[in-house]
Formats: structure tokens, sequence, C-alpha cells
């Protein structure tokens, strides 16, 4: 669950990035995995399936996502999730927090619990094992399911800023504490 919240996150946070002309996000050369540093691995992804591939990234693309993966630890209130999103190169060029029609997208913070109201439509309660709410906390279990989503107006805030290249995401999943419980991260390839 965590993890699909995360990941419509990085593809919003692709989209942003990018010219509002359609480019498409070959999943092809689609990466994830934990970071070096992330001795905890509460998550376990059986299943991640994007269609089409590569995917069109425009105002008005229509993606299906099918994901199922087992929860292996609770997931507390107040729980945290810190993106920082970069276009990689010679020198990295870091993706800042940017608000777009009341949505931060890019490097930013966000409560667990504000991402997972903002998904309830088509993630509660299909997507949840029986007997878990749509409210943290989480408990383990498998968390599977998968939808259509049709990307919004995407506006030309940063024309020409970003284009074709290699994007990573890093999310770290921070504890009510500030400690952090996991980190791992998404890298995609986006060509024009």
């Amino acid at each position: 669950m965590l993890r699909t919240c995360l990941l419509l996150s990085a593809v919003a946070c692709l989209a942003i990035a990018s010219p509002a002309k359609k480019i498409k996000l070959s999943l092809g050369k689609f990466e994830h995995d934990y970071c070096d540093s992330a001795a905890n691995q509460p998550l376990v992804l059986n299943t991640l399936n994007v269609v089409p591939d590569p995917v069109e990234i425009h105002t008005g693309a229509t993606i299906d996502i099918e994901v199922n993966l087992d929860l292996l630890e609770v997931v507390p209130e107040g729980s945290t999730v810190e993106l920082k999103a970069k276009k990689l190169g010679l020198i990295d060029l870091p993706i800042p927090c940017v608000e777009v029609e009341g949505l931060h997208i890019g490097s930013c913070t966000y409560q667990l619990q504000d991402l997972l109201n903002e998904f309830a439509d088509f993630l509660c309660p299909d997507w949840f094992p029986e007997g878990q709410s749509c409210t943290l906390p989480l408990n383990p279990g498998t968390y599977s399911g998968s939808t259509q989503f049709v990307l919004p107006e995407i506006p030309s805030l940063i024309i020409d800023l970003l284009a074709s290249g290699t994007y990573q995401v890093t999310v770290h999943a921070i504890r009510p504490d500030g400690t952090e419980e996991t980190c791992f991260y998404i890298k995609a390839d986006i060509t024009s």
C-alpha cells in the first residue's frame, strides 16, 4: 500500500517535471529497490504491472496499475513520507517541491494519512486486507488491487527546463518519532 501511494506520487512527480508535450515513461528501464542504507525492509513487492508500456505522460493519458505487496510491519499513526526527486546526470538536478492546484509534487514531505485520504477513492476498501480500514495504523497483510486512472491537466510550469533523461525518486518512510523506518528508490528513463 505504502509503495503504491509512493509510486503514484513518483509518476506524478516525473510528469510535472517534464514538458507539457507528450512524453513516454519507459518502464522497461524502470528500477526500484531498497536504498543501500535500508537495513529494515518492511515490504515485499510481489507484483507491479503498469500498462501501457511505455506509459505516455500527458494530459488525459490513461494508466492501468496492478500491485500486490505484503506489508510485514505495522505502519503507525503519524508516519510521514519524504520524497527526494532528481534528474540524474553529470550533475544531478534536484526537483523542488512545487505546489500545483493545491497538490504538492516533487521533493516534498507528506503525511501518510493525507496520501491515504488523497487516493481513498480508488484504493479503499478494495486494495486493503479484510478488516483493515483506510486509516493508519496499517497492519501487516497483503495489499493488492488494480485501477485505471487518467492523468489530470499537466501545466506548463517547468516547460523546457527538464526533458528526456533518467529520473530518480528516493522515498524515506519516517516513523512518528522522526527516525527512518526504511528507504527505497524508484528510477525511470523518460524519452520524448
